[in-house]
């Protein structure tokens, strides 16, 4: 089998560089592995747009999930009908959880190994040349505005998760409460924040949308109905313990096609990063890609 392994070296701090001599050794055995290492953003897109289905029968990705998210789109902006298979060495890697696959990723090459493929859906955000696609997750508002604020600095002083923690209360501190409008499948509604998800994970293990199925033909939407911070406060706390789908002033449905405006700037992030402020169109895609998966997953 013919393999493109793109790498993040800076994904996950140094989990990238422990473990990239073995995942080599794994997946290169038996196997031609041509090794693409990323230098800088939009690297891995642009590897992923080089790749021709008659070179290679499988791209993998080796890093989290900024970087699969980057192959994804040069992927499907290429027209190209490779399967993807995934080795986390992110921060968060709510891909491979929502997805099933191992968060080991000696573990996580064996899953590549066995080359199941599976088709799955994809989100897909914009159009021209703003388009871009998500395989997890979109948010809109108090946590687009935490990644926006992320001090690269801190991420690599603290690590990720300690910097989103220090961003995330500078962010709240300086809240102000902007009503979205919103259109869910033609119907209107509003909220202050707002997540719109194809997996059920959402940062560090925290499942979001429980419902979730990212080979169903629909989106996720949860939609946060009050903006003051405590009860930003209030949300964060519900995810993080998994209650937040019972709060009374949550909403959480399915749909196909979500548009979303504010009266100010808003921002919107995907796959935990930034693309753009509103106003946005959000649509489903399915079955738009084939990815590596364990054989029960989605089936």
């Amino acid at each position: 089998m013919r393999m493109k392994l793109i790498v993040n070296p800076l994904s996950g701090g140094k989990k990238v560089e422990i473990y990239l001599p073995r995942i080599r050794e794994i997946l290169g055995k038996d196997n031609l592995l041509s090794l693409a290492i990323t230098k800088e953003k939009n690297s891995a897109f642009q590897e992923a747009q080089k790749v021709r289905r008659e070179e290679y029968d499988l791209i993998v990705v080796c890093g989290g999930d900024g970087t699969l998210n980057e192959v994804i789109n040069g992927v499907v902006s290429s027209n190209n009908s490779l399967p993807i298979g995934f080795i986390p060495c992110g921060t968060s890697n709510i891909y491979a959880l929502s997805a099933g696959i191992s968060l080991d990723p000696i573990q996580a090459c064996e899953i590549v190994l066995k080359k199941y493929a599976r088709k799955i859906d994809l989100g897909k955000v914009g159009s021209g040349n703003s388009l871009r696609y998500f395989v997890s997750m979109a948010g809109i508002g108090y946590e687009a505005s935490v990644i926006k604020s992320l001090n690269p600095n801190l991420v690599r002083t603290l690590g990720g998760i300690p910097a989103h923690l220090v961003s995330g209360v500078g962010v709240l501190i300086k809240h102000q409460r902007i009503e979205l409008s919103i259109r869910v499948d033609g119907s209107s509604c509003r909220g202050f924040e707002a997540i719109i998800s194809n997996g059920s994970f959402y940062g560090v293990s925290s499942i979001i949308a429980p419902e979730a199925d990212m080979a169903d033909g629909y989106l996720d939407v949860i939609i946060f109905k009050k903006g003051r911070r405590k009860d930003v406060l209030r949300y964060v706390l519900g995810i993080l313990r998994g209650r937040h789908i019972y709060f009374k002033d949550v909403e959480y449905t399915k749909a196909k096609k979500i548009e979303i405006d504010a009266p100010r700037e808003v921002w919107i992030q995907v796959d935990g990063e930034i693309m753009g402020t509103l106003p946005q169109k959000i649509e489903i895609c399915p079955q738009a890609i084939q990815v590596i998966l364990s054989e029960t997953k989605f089936a």
